[in-house]
Parts: structure tokens; C-alpha cells; sequence
């Protein structure tokens, strides 16, 4: 076989296992019901980033900006922004001044946001522990394989 048709053959079963990979990932996604906002783990009719901030913000001990937030989540800081100004007016969210940079704001959650976000956190709490229960001895062996994928995506997107 010649070095060029080795190298097609080599790109046609990278391209199959990058489609099942994807289709995997698109798979666990809609299983998931993070689609479906009425059906969201989080046991609350809310965006994922919503959900995600709130759990973000929820006891933290160091002061959280919207770029370190944004960072956090790996959406777009304008998008972030324009969250956390709902989250504001909905009465989750409050902005003070950084305590070392006059210019940044600190987000820290009102006690609204706070009782919201312990309910998020007992909700998908439980619902990762009946996925936990199903899933039984294996468990770690699937939170070791979504791990090693989060490594991969990252090195992948630094790549890019």
C-alpha cells in the first residue's frame, strides 16, 4: 500500500471516530435535557449559564468578577455581562466595588439568589446521585473518561 493511500485511509477513520465522538457528545447533551429548559436537572426553569453562575457564585470564598466568571463558564464576557444585569434585576445578583481595583465590580449573591442557588444545588445534587446509583461501580470509571474529554477539549480549543 502506498504512503498516500495509507494517508486517506488513516484521515477516513480519524473522520469516522471524530462523527461518533461528536455524536456521542450531541447525545449526552440531549440526554441530559440541558435543551429542554422545562426539564433541566437543576430542578428550575432557568438557562444552563444561569444555573451554572449560580452554582459558580454559591459560597465562594474569593471575590468573582464578570471576567472571571465569564472565564469560568467559557462564554463570551459580553454574554456574561448581559446575565448577570438579569440576574440583577431578577434580585440574585449584586455588584460592589473590588475591594483592589475600583474599576472591576465583585458579584456576590443576594440572599434570593443565594436560597435559588442551594435549590439548584440540591436538585442536580440529587439528580447526579440517581445517575450516580444507576451507574453503581462504575461511576468512577465515567467521571475519569468525562475528565480525561474536558482535558482533551481544552488542549483541542488551545490549539485552535
Amino acid at each position: 500500500m502506498c504512503v498516500r493511500t495509507q494517508s486517506v485511509l488513516d484521515m477516513a477513520t480519524t473522520n469516522k471516530k471524530a462523527r461518533q465522538l461528536r455524536d456521542a457528545v450531541r447525545r449526552l447533551v440531549v440526554a441530559h435535557n440541558t435543551m429542554d429548559e422545562a426539564r433541566r436537572p437543576c430542578g428550575a426553569e432557568m438557562s444552563v449559564p444561569n444555573a451554572h453562575a449560580l452554582l459558580e457564585l454559591l459560597d465562594r470564598e474569593e471575590p468573582m468578577t464578570i471576567s472571571s466568571l465569564a472565564e469560568t463558564l467559557a462564554i463570551d464576557r459580553t454574554n456574561v455581562s448581559r446575565l448577570c444585569a438579569r440576574m440583577e434585576e431578577a434580585g440574585e445578583l449584586a455588584k460592589q466595588a473590588h475591594p483592589e481595583d475600583g474599576r472591576a465590580r465583585v458579584l456576590r449573591l443576594t440572599a434570593q439568589g443565594k436560597k435559588i442557588a442551594r435549590s439548584v444545588d440540591k436538585s442536580s445534587t440529587r439528580h447526579f446521585a440517581n445517575l450516580a446509583q444507576t451507574l453503581g461501580g462504575s461511576t468512577g470509571r465515567v467521571i475519569e473518561a468525562l475528565e480525561q474529554l474536558e482535558r482533551a477539549m481544552a488542549l483541542s480549543k488551545d490549539n485552535e
